[in-house]
């Protein structure tokens, strides 16, 4: 992912998300209190197909990645995924 973050073990610290993906990751437009820097975000593969898209876990900022075959599929998944994300609505 192209997306301003460095390893730390099995999980990312993440100093420059776009905001959308943020979203999508965290369900908040907010930066967290300790700042960006503070944020961990887990990627753990799963075991379903290239047809399925990503799906983030927001409570646990966890996000299940398919194996996808290449960096295009994964890019047009990922940009599918964040574009019909709903958020969480009180209205």
């Amino acid at each position: 992912l192209a997306c301003g973050c460095s390893p730390g073990g099995r999980s990312l610290t993440c100093l420059a998300f776009p905001v959308p993906l943020a979203v999508f990751l965290t369900g908040s437009d907010r930066i967290p209190i300790y700042g960006m820097s503070s944020l961990r975000i887990i990627i753990q593969s799963t075991p379903s197909g290239e047809q399925y898209l990503p799906v983030a876990h927001t409570c646990y900022n966890l996000l299940d990645l398919p194996k996808y075959s290449s960096k295009e599929i994964l890019s047009a998944r990922l940009v599918q995924a964040i574009d019909h994300y709903e958020g969480f609505s009180l209205a």
